[in-house]
Formats: structure tokens, C-alpha cells, sequence
């Protein structure tokens, strides 16, 4: 049994000999099969040792999960003036992952999971904002906002889950 929901190398190791776990993850991320595939190149290259251990990044990734079933948790509930509160410890778990990371990572693909993880960050604050306490007439369309906000946080989700897999592979080259 998988000591954590991101461990699942041994599945993959079998899987990997014929490279069914890389050709579907790269479909999974949009690649068509043709050309050069730069992601794969970027994992390929010489291990990056400005990395930070897979142990670290799945334990700030468990803690990100861990608020993010909590904010969906509120949504489900329509428990809208949690959202603000939940989003904030999100915020904090994805900075503090982001500080394990180089602040000018080499690898693109690392640099592009960052992004899109802070970015979602930063607009789930927004838009957790818009389901605060409104001071004016009328308020904003809160099965909307709260659209927006499940999709900030798979956002978050995802991208913690490219850098659980980018550090595991790169740490075991």
C-alpha cells in the first residue's frame, strides 16, 4: 500500500519499460504524439540539483489537499463565507511550496507548474473576495463564483501534482 495518494512509483516503473505512463501522461497534457516533445526533453536532461526532495514536495502538496477538500467541502455546503478563510490557508501551503522551488528554476516545465500554481493562488483570493460579504445592492451570481473558485482550486491541484511528478522523476535519475 502507498504510503501517500502521490506514490505510485512502483505502478509506473513496470509501466515505464514500455513507456505507456509517459506517452499517456504527455497525451493527458495535450501532446499529439508528433515532433519533439519538450517536456519529455526537460525531464530527460541531467538531474536538476537545485531541486527539492519528493519528500517535501508531496508534504506541502498533502497540506495543500488537505485545504482544498475543506474549501470544497464549504462549496458543497454553500457555506460561501468560508471560502475566504480556506482560501487564505491555501494560499499560505502553495507560497511555502513555492519556497522549496529555485527562485529561476532551469527546467521550463517546473517553471510553468510554478506559475500556473501561485497564479491560481492569487486568483482564488479574488474570487473567494467575491463571495464575501457584499456592502452593495446586489450581489454577484454565487453558483458562478462558485464555479470559478472549484476551478482555482483543481488549478492548484493540478499543478502541485506536475511538481510531485517533475521532483520524483528528476530525484530518481
Amino acid at each position: 500500500m502507498p504510503d501517500s495518494d502521490y506514490d505510485n512509483t512502483a505502478n509506473d516503473a513496470e509501466l515505464e519499460d514500455s513507456g505507456l505512463v509517459r506517452r499517456s501522461r504527455l497525451r493527458s497534457s495535450g501532446w499529439q504524439g508528433e515532433g519533439s516533445i519538450p517536456e519529455l526533453d526537460d525531464l530527460e536532461a541531467e538531474p536538476d540539483p537545485t531541486l527539492p526532495s519528493t519528500e517535501d514536495v508531496i508534504r506541502k502538496t498533502e497540506q495543500i489537499t488537505k485545504n482544498i477538500q475543506e474549501l470544497l467541502r464549504a462549496a458543497q455546503e454553500n457555506k460561501h463565507e468560508s471560502f475566504i478563510p480556506c482560501s487564505e490557508r491555501i494560499h499560505v501551503a502553495v507560497t511555502e511550496m513555492a519556497a522549496l522551488f529555485p527562485k529561476r528554476p532551469r527546467s521550463d516545465t517546473v517553471r510553468g507548474s510554478l506559475r500556473l500554481l501561485t497564479s491560481s493562488a492569487y486568483r482564488l483570493q479574488s474570487e473567494c473576495k467575491k463571495a464575501g460579504p457584499a456592502d452593495s445592492a446586489p450581489g454577484p451570481d454565487m453558483q458562478l463564483v462558485t464555479q470559478q473558485v472549484i476551478q482555482c482550486a483543481y488549478d492548484i491541484a493540478k499543478a502541485a501534482k506536475q511538481l510531485v511528478t517533475i521532483t520524483t522523476k528528476e530525484n530518481n535519475n
